[in-house]
This record gives structure tokens, C-alpha cells and sequence, in this order.
């Protein structure tokens, strides 16, 4: 067994009060500069909330609970029209998303380490105006089948783009583009990520419709450079 670890009756009573269940969550628990790392067990399914959590207690004399967990969103859509090689292409240059992706502001390369970026959302919602920032790292690709990334610092999310010929009876005409998105949230905005999950799918899913239209723009004008050649 591991060592012993003492904690406050405080935090024990906290430990306690998380609610358990079949969910992946785990419990890290952060006291005067120490952290435990536990096998607690928070069900975040059981809230309408799809994915795992991690749940923190801040650190101090008192004990407070901050739960997290992801939210998942998906959407895709069939690039007609467009060959996968150009698809996949589009998306290497980061710095294009935001012609089909107006709510992310800007994506800015790291002048220092290639595969980073930071990127900037800007989006109003409710009648109010949200701004928020991260710093991604892309994860190893799959060349012409996937791409993806995570989150360093700022707002925690991470995802995946996949790439696939939609027709393999007649391949290199249309494209199956795909997105993942995943978010944290904090453990009192659980119900409300659950509910808004729907409405940021069909925003993902209108910025791959605009990005289909953007490709098809953009094969039309290398087919009349070429003919021009």
C-alpha cells in the first residue's frame, strides 16, 4: 500500500460528499502544496453530462470543491466536390479557420515552437459579449486521416479533425470531414454545457458547411488557373 495521508476533517467530509457512480472521474485533492491523487468515483453521465471529470479541492485551511468534466460535441458533413488531398491541405494552415470559423478571432503560430498556437474566441451570446484564449499543441497527425490538438494553458479543450473519402465506389471526388470538440466545465455549469451541447453542435456543423463551400471556392479557382495555363 501506499503511504498515509492525513487530511482535514474537512476535506474528508468533502471527499465524502462527492457523489459516486460508473463515471471514468478522479479525485485530486491539492493541500498546503501537496496533492494526492485518489480513485474517487464521480458520475458525470448520471447528470446528462457525457465524458470524465476531474475533481479539485482548492488549497488553504479550508476545503472547497471545484468538479470538472468534459463535454463532448461532434458534427460532419460531406465536402462534395472536393478531393480529400485538398481538404486535408486547407486544414494545415491554421490561420485560414477563421474563414469558416467567424467566432475563433484569431489563430496565432508560435514563433518559437511550431506546434503550438494561440488562439482567440470571440462570440456574443445571450446579449453578452465573451472573449476567451488558449495555447494548443497539435498532436502527432495522421497524414490525410487526422489531425488534432490540446489545450496548454488558458481554456481547457481538446479535439480532432478526420479526413475520409465519403465514396470509396468512386474516390477522390467527395470527402467526409469530421470534428470533435471537447471542453471543461466546471461542475455548476454541468447541466448548463449538457444543454447548450445541441446548439454548439449545429454551430460546429455550419462552420464545416462553410468550409465545404470555401474548398469547392477554392478547387474551382485552381481549375481555372490551371485552364488558364
Amino acid at each position: 500500500p501506499g503511504p498515509v495521508v492525513t487530511v482535514s476533517r474537512a476535506m474528508a467530509t468533502s471527499l465524502r460528499a462527492l457523489p459516486r457512480g460508473d463515471g471514468a472521474a478522479r479525485v485530486v485533492c491539492a493541500r498546503r502544496g501537496r496533492r494526492v491523487v485518489g480513485n474517487g468515483r464521480t458520475s458525470l453521465r448520471s447528470r446528462g453530462f457525457a465524458g470524465s471529470g476531474t475533481a479539485v479541492l482548492g488549497r488553504g485551511n479550508g476545503a472547497r470543491v471545484f468538479c470538472a468534466g468534459w463535454v463532448d460535441n461532434k458534427a460532419s458533413v460531406v465536402v462534395h466536390g472536393v478531393p480529400l488531398a485538398v481538404v486535408w491541405e486547407l486544414w494545415q494552415d491554421k490561420s485560414r479557420i477563421p474563414n469558416w470559423m467567424p467566432w475563433i478571432d484569431s489563430v496565432v503560430p508560435d514563433d518559437k515552437d511550431a506546434q503550438c498556437s494561440r488562439w482567440i474566441l470571440r462570440t456574443t451570446q445571450f446579449g453578452q459579449d465573451f472573449e476567451f484564449s488558449w495555447v494548443a499543441r497539435d498532436l502527432p497527425p495522421v497524414r490525410r486521416e487526422q489531425i488534432a490538438w490540446e489545450s496548454t494553458e488558458g481554456l481547457q479543450n481538446k479535439g480532432r479533425v478526420t479526413f475520409a473519402e465519403a465514396d470509396s465506389a468512386n474516390p477522390g471526388n467527395n470527402t467526409k470531414l469530421a470534428i470533435e470538440i471537447s471542453y471543461q466545465v466546471p461542475d455548476a455549469l454541468i447541466p448548463f454545457g449538457a444543454a447548450v451541447s445541441p446548439i454548439v453542435e449545429q454551430v460546429l456543423k455550419t462552420d464545416l458547411e462553410r468550409f465545404a463551400v470555401f474548398a469547392s471556392k477554392v478547387v474551382s479557382a485552381l481549375g481555372k488557373r490551371a485552364g488558364k495555363g
